[in-house]
């Protein structure tokens, strides 16, 4: 096997596992995402998954459309001079051509409800169904919004599907339909960790976070994978084209050519430093064929020599570096899988035990109130475990690590900073002619005093 078959072999290789690896993050975060939703579809009452109620709340947000219709018209029938009856009249005819029929969608009069706007339908509770109608709207929104992700792998819709599930729970259990207990007073890490509202919940936040880390590797690889496609497709018909026989080149023309186009990169039989240029001259030379190519187009072009010359030229840079494919699809500038995934892992992995830590800390007070030397009144109080003392502890962690990223921000741009100005003192920038003569002033402004002291 040639080096050149054995190398392109490598980096079909390297693509393929990158490929993989980004469809193996896609599968994992929809077998979470699946699980999470059912998690939460079981931790609501069966009641809520009524279509009836769902059906009802629809035909409510069609009766407020309607009553905003009769108060409106009736105001303006009685504003020119209708009258009461005469506008109650107007809109119950109005109402009949429109909507077919003097009762509203949910079968009120409506004539008792312009006289009585304030009044709800007392067919069944209709607060059930408001609830039920929004819980069961947020549910189909995550699941198109996840779907969505897995399928374009966009941070923007997984983070709307979580936020979406997230309001599923909170309107379940204000509606009083959430069957996950909400009480952590145990203090006990171990029994938090293995309730069922916390592991919906880190399955939830799980799902965000794999769908993240998705999108990382898919905005890192997509665009490599894409541009190895791609190039690799354009130097394969550039190997395999070939002249027309009615005009292919005498051998001496074209060796006579070969060598004017290759002079200046390298000399025959010798392989030196200037080799290492041929990377560079690549990129340069098949730029500016393909920009005469696709702006410069004439009708006297003869693009056939053009992509011979083209072809040889790629045949000789190839024999001195076997490489050069992988060089121009910048294949080796991706990072490693192994690097990825260990990235990926130990990010992950610290993430969810710093959230895991927090949770327990704010969800328990009490620990940091005993470490902080607080009187035993407030240790031993009813207010401890309330909702106001977990607000108070987990206030101020929530700015300490604010702090702390700003700190960290604040060190990266003044070490960022130090290093361009490091860079930028560096480069010998070119001296300009009045620079130039500065310098010679100075010089012969120098040289004058030591000849008046000789």
């Amino acid at each position: 096997m040639s080096d050149e078959a054995y190398n392109t072999r490598l980096e079909e290789k390297r693509v393929r596992r990158m490929r993989n690896l980004l469809n193996m993050n896609r599968i994992f975060a929809a077998a979470i995402f699946i699980a999470g939703v059912g998690l939460v579809i079981s931790s609501i009452d069966r009641s809520v998954w009524n279509f009836q109620s769902f059906w009802y709340g629809v035909k409510f947000f069609v009766f407020l459309f309607e009553l905003l219709f009769l108060l409106i018209g009736y105001g303006i029938a009685y504003a020119l001079g209708y009258g009461d009856p005469g506008a109650v009249a107007v809109m119950v005819s109005i109402h009949t051509a429109i909507f077919g029929g003097s009762d509203t969608v949910l079968g009120i009069p409506i004539e008792e409800l312009i006289t009585n706007p304030l009044q709800l339908p007392q067919q069944q509770n209709i607060w059930d169904a408001i609830y039920a109608f929004f819980i069961m709207i947020s549910l189909i929104v995550a699941i198109i919004a996840g779907f969505g992700f897995l399928r374009d792998c966009n941070p923007a819709l997984s983070a709307v599907s979580f936020f979406a599930l997230n309001i599923v729970i909170g309107l379940a259990s204000l509606n009083n339909k959430l069957l996950i207990s909400l009480d952590f007073s145990s203090g006990s890490i171990t029994s938090m960790i293995f309730s069922r509202l916390v592991i919906t919940a880190f399955l939830i936040y799980f799902y965000l976070e794999l769908s993240f880390q998705a999108s990382y590797i898919y905005n890192v690889i997509g665009p490599n994978i894409q541009r190895h496609k791609r190039i690799s497709s354009n130097i394969r018909r550039l190997k395999t084209f070939k002249m027309p026989i009615a005009e292919a080149p005498k051998p001496a023309e074209e060796d006579e050519e070969s060598e004017e186009t290759t002079g200046k990169i390298m000399v025959k039989g010798k392989n030196t430093s200037a080799s290492r240029l041929k990377v560079t001259t690549a990129f340069s030379r098949i730029r500016g064929m393909v920009g005469k190519k696709l702006f410069k187009i004439s009708a006297e072009e003869d693009w056939d020599k053009m992509n011979n010359r083209l072809k040889g030229f790629y045949e000789q840079i190839e024999e001195n570096d076997p490489l050069i494919s992988v060089s121009l699809s910048a294949s080796a500038n991706t990072p490693s899988i192994t690097r990825l995934i260990l990235i990926i892992t130990t990010g992950t992995i610290f993430r969810m035990a710093i959230l895991i830590l927090l949770s327990w800390l704010a969800l328990n007070p009490i620990p940091i109130l005993t470490f902080l030397n607080m009187p035993d009144s407030i240790i031993a109080s009813a207010e401890a475990g309330q909702p106001e003392m977990i607000m108070l502890v987990l206030a101020p962690l929530s700015v300490v690590f604010l702090l702390i990223g700003l700190i960290v921000q604040f060190i990266q741009r003044r070490i960022t900073k130090r290093m361009g100005k490091v860079s930028q003192g560096r480069v010998i920038h070119p001296i300009t002619k009045e620079k130039e003569e500065k310098r010679r002033r100075g010089r012969r402004r120098r040289r004058e005093p030591q000849r008046d002291s000789q």
